[in-house]
């Protein structure tokens, strides 16, 4: 780990952290005999993340006939894949504070964003939608510790990559030493998370300068990219203009695919807005 980030680590007052029930359900994500209803049980005993699962499903996005009681109700109601992530995604963003003069909820609309693309990415390439999920959805997450830490830093950060002058990995580089990947992967190492998860994270944001970068990696690269690219308000065609065509053909998606796939990635949406009230 650089020096740098070593300081970074070290001035954070108090790490995030998230609720044992949420670290189980992700690093039991590629267990098939995982016990969800017990793991349902727990999720009560969380009462504020209970509390914004129970809100976010019983609100019109998801359309249900019958209001939703416990989170027993909302297994019944919604399936335990759609409880798993509602769980993952609540706990994470109940972990991480707001930041002074940093827009949390455009930052987690991005990452749900990025999250249920990753996920259609992942599983239209026969890898695991859940974990991809997963990794969409904390991807970013060493820029709120960057922005916590250093926030002038982070805002010139953010100035330079809009204006262009380089990639933002190559700007935080430049400017602090490490990238945000990097500060996330470690954050995930304290959280205990598998090392799937952390490898994905690290070599997401430059996938193509690994020897043999995971396919999880290229597919939150892309996800990321297509996430970035509505907030910029891009078009099909200026998305398609500059695409990482090379990480998407390394984990096996053709230009062609791209092409005609593209509008139905975009059209996805997270149904999570309500998780950031």
């Amino acid at each position: 780990m650089p020096t740098q980030m070593h300081q970074l680590f070290d001035n954070i007052h108090k790490l995030p952290q998230i609720p044992e029930v949420v670290r189980t359900i992700i690093n039991q994500l590629n267990n098939p005999h995982a016990e969800m209803l017990n793991i349902a049980k727990n999720v009560e005993k969380e009462q504020v993340i209970a509390l914004k699962i129970l809100r976010l499903v019983n609100s019109a996005h998801f359309g249900l006939s019958h209001k939703v009681a416990s989170i027993e109700q909302a297994t019944v109601m919604l399936g335990i894949n759609q409880l798993k992530t509602l769980v993952i995604a609540s706990g994470i963003v109940s972990a991480i504070p707001k930041i002074e003069n940093f827009d949390i909820k455009k930052f987690w609309n991005n990452c749900f964003r990025t999250a249920a693309y990753a996920k259609w990415l992942a599983e239209h390439n026969n890898l695991a939608g859940d974990i991809a999920y997963t990794a969409g959805l904390i991807g970013n997450l060493g820029n709120v510790l960057i922005h916590m830490v250093y926030p002038s830093e982070a805002n010139e950060i953010d100035q330079h990559v809009k204006a262009g002058h380089a990639t933002r990995p190559e700007i935080e580089r430049n400017r602090i030493g490490f990238t945000n990947q990097q500060v996330c992967a470690e954050l995930c190492r304290r959280w205990k998370f598998a090392d799937e998860l952390i490898t994905a994270v690290e070599q997401s944001a430059e996938p193509s300068t690994f020897e043999q970068p995971s396919a999880l990696a290229c597919t939150l690269h892309l996800a990321q990219y297509l996430s970035n690219c509505v907030d910029q308000h891009k078009s099909e065609e200026e998305i398609l203009a500059v695409f990482p065509l090379s990480v998407a053909e390394g984990m096996g998606f053709s230009e062609n695919a791209i092409k005609i796939h593209l509008s139905e990635i975009l059209a996805i949406e997270s149904n999570l807005e309500g998780l950031t009230d």
